[in-house]
């Protein structure tokens, strides 16, 4: 997979980017310049390096298409720990601003950015039982997820309106460009984590992430090197703090991807067998979801549909039904999600399986599985019968 060779730039650009920001603030003497230089064109290389990077994630995207766009969250207690750490800073940040901003005349969008950090902590911290369990539910919660993004959109439009007062020339922008990756990768980081359907939110995890990370962690330690040198207001400490954690947080959940994410060849998604008209009934296995049964014996006759790409299978009410072979379910911690089962075709077993399931667990599901294609040879026999 492709876009996991993101990495080899990443290192040396995150480098980089902190030691052109840090040169800037320790190199500074008393006229803004560094040997006749100004310091704001080391600001600029850095946030080049950044943009160079972002090409380079984009030129690995395109090559890579073998990654899957879906991902089972997996235990991650550094994850966890930051994204709680990103969270608390975030809400302090955010109040911070608030308070200080209380006589600007943009004060009714700091009010909003505010209330949506709030409501962005929960949704970290939510994020982050995630982390902690390893376990990612689908309920109605998962909404909250979408709040750190909304959120990063709010206070991308507080630095776009205060840098609109000052000449682009004349000021960093490096805290608009944080804002705006953070932005990009929080949202598909959230679809992964809560399972919403998407292109491919894994790949655009690593695309948006790894420049994130960069910004977060050059831009924040460049703020908290000018207020333990500069003597800069207590905000800019929390901000930079924030981007660090931020950007730490970005890191463990990439290289989480970098070592679970699966392969296309590797999956296999089957859709349950039910009618739109009909009630289903859900049956959990260890809180995830797995395939339905239909309660009522009506109408099984399905107009054929062939999905090449999601082996969706039906079949005609005139037509055999055919015998269909028990599901092999194979992957680590036998991943069943959300309707869908991943799993690994015969073909390419030998190249991915991690761990077998415990027995207890694989013996309820293969029997949840047989229940199932019984029912369906009974039915066969009845609609063989009728004709």
């Amino acid at each position: 997979m492709k876009i996991k060779l993101s990495w080899i730039p990443f290192i040396p650009a995150v480098l980089a980017m902190t030691a052109l920001r840090l040169l800037s603030v320790f190199g500074n003497d008393d006229t803004g310049m560094i040997s006749r230089i100004n310091t704001l064109l080391f600001s600029y290389l850095a946030v080049g390096v950044a943009l160079a990077l972002f090409v380079l994630c984009i030129i690995f995207n395109i090559a890579d298409r073998k990654t899957a766009p879906v991902y089972e969250s997996k235990r991650n207690v550094p994850a966890g720990i930051f994204s709680v750490l990103s969270a608390a800073f975030t809400l302090a940040y955010s109040v911070m601003t608030l308070m200080a901003k209380k006589d600007s005349e943009y004060l009714l969008i700091y009010i909003v950015c505010a209330f949506l950090a709030m409501l962005a902590a929960i949704g970290l911290v939510f994020m982050a039982r995630t982390h902690f369990t390893g376990f990612a539910p689908v309920s109605n919660i998962a909404f909250l997820y979408v709040f750190p993004s909304l959120w990063a959109v709010s206070e991308l439009v507080s630095c776009f309106l205060e840098a609109t007062k000052l000449s682009v020339a004349a000021s960093d922008m490096s805290l608009l460009f944080c804002f705006i990756f953070l932005t990009l990768s929080l949202f598909p980081q959230a679809m992964v984590i809560s399972k919403i359907p998407g292109k491919n939110p894994v790949k655009a995890s690593f695309i948006y992430g790894m420049p994130s990370a960069a910004f977060g962690i050059s831009y924040g330690a460049f703020l908290i090197a000018r207020v333990v040198f500069d003597s800069v207001g207590g905000i800019a400490l929390l901000a930079g703090a924030m981007l660090i954690s931020f950007g730490l947080y970005q890191i463990c959940y990439l290289v989480e991807l970098t070592r679970g994410a699966l392969r296309k060849d590797e999956i296999v998604i089957v859709d349950a067998f039910t009618d739109s008209n009909s009630d289903t009934e859900i049956n959990n296995i260890d809180g995830e979801l797995v395939l339905g049964e239909d309660k009522k014996d009506e109408d099984y006759s399905q107009k054929a549909t062939a999905d090449t790409d999601d082996f969706i299978m039906g079949y005609e009410a005139d037509d055999v039904i055919p015998e269909i072979p028990a599901p092999k379910v194979i992957g680590e911690e036998g991943d069943l999600s959300g309707g869908f089962v991943l799993g690994i075709d015969d073909d390419d077993a030998d190249s991915s399986i991690i761990a077998a399931r415990r027995q207890k667990k694989e013996e309820k599901l293969m029997n949840e599985i047989d229940k199932l294609l019984a029912d369906l040879d009974e039915q066969q026999n009845e609609l063989n019968n009728k004709k």
